[in-house]
């Protein structure tokens, strides 16, 4: 009997630790205090409380966006807009926050015998190590509508990114098998050509969702440095170039740069990204607003996920045009 007592005061003790330090939120040593035991004996107490399952932890930070940047980019591009806020300043931490939200959202929305394109990418990448409920549908495929540029280790990963969604939507996974560019058009040509490359072209043409993010016009930030000195001297000769998707380079309004090189590209033009239903752009950084601003501006855009910071400099950019 004095046993049962001494385990019911034990317990009473315990919770009562437990309620003044998570719900009014008394120090250890205030409750050490208050309940005449050592504050050593009250962190034990509220360690064994969460180990009991008597205590459950919640961290709710998807629920909460900056309502009123939603609201004015959506006003502003007829889109459909999700802006969590920026809670740190490391930009690896503020991507994977915005992708650990945008994956379970876009691909839980995945219907089936659904066609979804991606191009490969740092984003892509986060996407994909953060989509770990699966969202399995019938029929559902998954293609990677950018090729390979030799040097880059990101678009190595591309292979990687489609066995990762793949497996967790149950969907077939193509990549594209060539070359982002090619050395010239005649050879570009030929190799479109190769059955493996025309059933991802035509997987391409075929979808109705996209989803992708955006790079700037900056040769010390992106893949471009990689893509040869021809490609590296053209580019640089461009002007008023605001960004960069699956090698296209296009100003501040989303018209694409048609250039030498462009002729040579593989995957999807730019022109044709309208052609998509579902066209969402996964985005953060302060150093993409222009890149986001020229697709917002010319359309191509359906549905943006991002954060605080990046929206307000999107609409500081907006504002210097106005």
């Amino acid at each position: 009997m004095e046993q049962n007592n001494s385990n019911n005061s034990s317990w009473f003790i315990m919770m009562s630790a437990v309620k003044q330090y998570y719900q009014l939120g008394f120090s250890q040593e205030q409750i050490a205090r208050n309940l005449f035991i050592s504050k050593s004996t009250v962190s034990r107490l509220i360690k064994k409380a969460v180990d009991l399952g008597y205590v459950e932890i919640k961290v709710k930070s998807f629920g909460e966006f900056d309502e009123l940047l939603q609201e004015s980019l959506e006003k502003k591009y007829n889109i459909k807009c999700y802006v969590l806020p920026t809670l740190v300043n490391q930009s690896n931490v503020r991507l994977n926050d915005v992708c650990a939200f945008a994956a379970q959202k876009i691909f839980s929305a995945i219907e089936d015998n659904e066609i979804i394109i991606l191009p490969w990418g740092k984003t892509a990448e986060y996407l994909a190590a953060n989509l770990n409920i699966p969202h399995k549908k019938d029929g559902v495929k998954l293609c990677m509508m950018n090729g390979f540029v030799s040097g880059s280790t990101d678009s190595l990963k591309a292979i990687h990114i489609i066995e990762k969604l793949s497996d967790m939507l149950g969907a077939e996974g193509y990549i594209m098998p060539c070359p982002l560019i090619m050395g010239n058009k005649e050879t570009k040509d030929i190799i479109m050509e190769d059955p493996s490359v025309k059933k991802v072209n035509s997987l391409i043409r075929e979808s109705s969702t996209i989803v992708f993010s955006v790079g700037p016009f900056d040769m010390r930030n992106t893949y471009l440095s990689e893509l040869g000195e021809d490609v590296i001297k053209e580019l640089m000769s461009l002007q008023n170039a605001a960004g960069n998707l699956a090698g296209r380079t296009y100003d501040i309004n989303g018209r694409e740069f048609q250039t030498n090189y462009s002729s040579r590209l593989t995957g999807l033009p730019l022109r044709d990204l309208k052609t998509k239903q579902k066209r969402i752009c996964v985005a953060v950084g302060n150093y993409k607003a222009k890149a986001i601003l020229g697709l917002l501006r010319g359309g191509f855009i359906t549905e943006l996920y991002t954060e605080s910071e990046t929206a307000r400099e999107i609409l500081r950019e907006e504002a210097k045009l106005s």
